[in-house]
């Protein structure tokens, strides 16, 4: 089975410590291992020099250097002692364990010593000697120095070779160790991994699964809920747990978007609806030579508040309205709807401008729970004459445009917005429209975005 980066992970990680750990440890033991040999070798010379020195006083004394010469051969022989010999109190070497003659560093050892004269305690000094290596160099005075001294060399070569012995037999001991440790974690981790590898590619089915549909896409980690109570399980708990959730969200996700369509799909029947009740086809009257009316509206929604109409009343007199609801969307369109046709049905014959809002105003105040309003600007064009006839409810004022380029507002009626009080009155005013003078534009000009955009002109 392929090594998965978890593994590769934590073995690095194994190597690492382990490398920290087997390095302190060897440069520990081999420190106190040093310590404890050197303290060992120390009092091993120690006991040999008191040993000799107590024995060779009258022996010395005597100048018997061949008796002196057996007792130290015996001690040679003892593990760890390199050299044994023994000066008189001029410093002279009377015997010695060298074979076949004591080299000549020895007889430099001296310059280790200190000055001449008698020494009547026991010295301990690390030597290193020419050509023989390091020793612990242990002296006795024979009779307080008077006779002479011993000295006894331990040899510090021993020591390392007993230090990196017992190092190697460690080092291998942490090899087993080490080796026995990625076994254990190659077992451990791939219990880990495997769980985790499973949980990776439920993941990577996420994100081609359809939650519209019923399934059981959870159903292949569902098991590791009740194998793993660590962690893994959690996160596999986790895992479930969104799923129900992804599919409940996805749910009412589809079923608020179908309603969205619908409401969609309404209100777009609902503003052609709206917009077949405004005059949409311009000319209006092609048979009628005496004027000329156009006129556009683009709702910022799907539905809204604006209208326009015109119609005759009579073969002579032309009715013409614009009006703005209060609000957008469908409440203004319903408001907007209602008043149209209030309009065309309070409308009548000789009846004034003045006349008509009065009448509508009194049946959009009747049970207005909304309280919604509308402007209105609304006349009787006489197309005989040129006479206009018009009455203002809150509306923006028409402006009269000039042949000559001139501009000016119509004067104000001064009358409110319908649907607010119903005891408003309203007043009627006068205008004269000429052929090549005077234009009527009732216009009411805006952004898409701020809700209106339309105009109407009469000329």
């Amino acid at each position: 089975m392929r090594m998965s980066r978890l593994f590769k992970k934590t073995l690095t990680i194994i190597i690492v410590l382990f490398g920290i750990i087997a390095s302190a440890t060897s440069i520990l033991s081999g420190w106190n291992l040093y310590r404890s040999l050197t303290d060992e070798f120390k009092s091993k010379g120690t006991a040999i020099v008191s040993s000799i020195a107590d024995s060779s006083v009258e022996i010395l004394l005597n100048r018997d250097a061949s008796t002196i010469q057996a007792v130290i051969d015996q001690f040679i022989k003892i593990k760890g002692v390199s050299y044994v010999f023994v000066v008189d109190s001029h410093e002279d070497v009377i015997s010695h364990t060298f074979v076949p003659s004591i080299p000549k560093e020895v007889l430099h050892i001296r310059e280790y010593l200190p000055a001449q004269g008698f020494r009547e305690e026991m010295e301990i000094r690390e030597l290193h000697i020419q050509g023989l290596g390091d020793f612990i160099d242990v002296s006795s005075p024979i009779l307080a120095g008077v006779a002479g001294h011993v000295h006894v060399g331990m040899d510090k070569k021993l020591i390392r070779n007993n230090i990196w012995s017992a190092v190697v037999r460690q080092q291998g001991l942490i090899l087993i160790i080490f080796i026995i440790s990625i076994i254990l974690a190659y077992i451990l981790v791939n219990r880990i991994s495997q769980p985790l590898r499973r949980l990776t590619e439920h993941a990577k089915k996420l994100a081609s699964y359809d939650f519209s549909k019923v399934g059981d896409i959870e159903a292949d980690i569902e098991p590791l809920t009740i194998k793993s109570r660590d962690e893994i399980g959690e996160l596999a708990e986790s895992f479930i747990y969104m799923e129900e959730e992804l599919r409940k969200s996805i749910k009412n996700l589809t079923e608020t978007t179908a309603a969205k369509e619908r409401i969609e799909s309404e209100l777009k029947i609902a503003r052609d609806i709206q917009m077949g009740m405004l005059p949409k086809i311009f000319p209006p009257f092609p048979d009628r030579s005496e004027f000329d009316i156009y006129a556009t509206i683009e709702p910022a929604k799907e539905v809204g508040g604006d209208f326009y109409d015109f119609f005759f009343i009579d073969d002579d007199h032309l009715y013409f309205v614009i009006g703005d609801v209060s609000g957008k969307g469908v409440p203004a369109s319903l408001f907007m709807a209602v008043t149209k046709t209030l309009i065309k049905a309070k409308t009548g014959r000789d009846m004034p401008p003045d006349e008509i809002l009065t009448r509508v105003n009194k049946e959009l105040c009747a049970d207005n729970d909304s309280n919604m309003f509308v402007t209105i600007f609304c006349g009787v064009l006489n197309t005989r004459t040129g006479e206009v006839f018009y009455s203002n409810g809150g509306h923006n004022l028409p402006y009269l445009i000039y042949s000559h380029g001139g501009v000016e507002p119509l004067e104000n009626t001064g009358g409110m917005a319908l649907g607010i009080m119903e005891d408003v009155k309203y007043r009627t005013r006068k205008i004269t429209l000429r052929t090549g003078g005077r234009t009527l534009s009732l216009h009411r000009w805006g952004y898409r975005g701020n809700g209106w955009r339309w105009k109407s002109i009469l000329r």
